[in-house]
């Protein structure tokens, strides 16, 4: 397998190109991956100044479906955990959704967290189960099959029957494949930290991540979400349902960073 090895300098300095043209947030940090193949890499990268540092495992293809790749918006959320690990108790434990390659939940695996990765394609379940058995275990490191659309119901929003990544769900069924082991019910409304990056793209994912989000983060929990805006209505949809959700109501302090503007804001309310 091939390595690649990133510095927290070149990480951030990626990210400053990004801002400077946010549309490049839009697109995966590797523009040069195949379409077929599934070619492997090992990217460290390099999470704050000194370290520590993270290895993700990508692929060109997972199951010929999806690019399993990292992209900007979870390159910021990882540095951001680097940097800011908001751990309020002992032994905190965090969630990542929709997690791809997880860079952003295995950014806080190395600053302490005890973290479940969760996804519900059988490519990147595969790629994660794989890659983290070779990781240390301490702290603790799961990963957890968890399709929204079965979570919280498939009658909560209209849904795009077309996509692969929401068929199992719709025909009550799980990821083919191996048997991949759901998320259990007990480690309902236990989580510290819920995390998800770049996972809001069809309108029904602004609608079902924050009931999935509700489902399981602790109340009074801390939440932090990294997004590419693609549509300003699935944007808006998805704050609205966060608000609904009651995620905001309880929020003691609730941060917005954007790069979509010349000079990036950092807001608190």
């Amino acid at each position: 397998m091939a390595k690649r090895h990133v510095s927290y300098k070149d990480a951030n300095g990626f990210l400053q190109k990004c801002f400077a043209k946010p549309e490049r947030m839009r697109l995966l940090c590797s523009t040069k991956a195949e379409r077929e193949g599934g070619d492997s890499l090992a990217v460290a990268v390099e999470i704050a100044p000194g370290g520590p540092v993270v290895e993700v495992q990508e692929v060109s293809m997972a199951d010929g479906w999806t690019g399993c790749r990292f992209s900007p918006s979870s390159l910021w959320l990882a540095l951001s955990i680097g940097q800011n690990s908001l751990k309020q108790v002992e032994r905190p434990s965090a969630i990542e959704f929709g997690c791809g390659v997880a860079l952003a939940g295995l950014a806080a695996h190395a600053v302490g967290y005890d973290t479940t990765l969760t996804d519900c394609l059988p490519g990147h379940l595969a790629n994660l189960t794989a890659h983290a058995t070779r990781l240390r275990r301490t702290p603790s490191l799961e990963v957890f099959c968890l399709d929204w659309i079965a979570d919280v119901g498939k009658n909560a929003c209209d849904i795009d029957t077309g996509s692969p990544e929401n068929l199992a769900a719709l025909e009550n069924g799980k990821p083919s494949g191996p048997s991949w082991q759901s998320i259990p019910q007990e480690k309902l409304r236990s989580f510290d930290l819920a995390l998800a990056s770049d996972v809001v793209y069809e309108p029904h994912h602004a609608v079902l991540l924050p009931l999935v989000i509700e489902r399981w983060l602790k109340p009074g929990g801390w939440l932090a979400v990294s997004l590419a805006i693609r549509d300003e209505a699935i944007c808006c949809r998805f704050l609205e349902q966060l608000d609904a959700c009651g995620l905001l109501s309880y929020t003691e302090h609730l941060l917005i960073e954007t790069a979509c503007v010349p000079e990036r804001r950092l807001v608190q309310l």
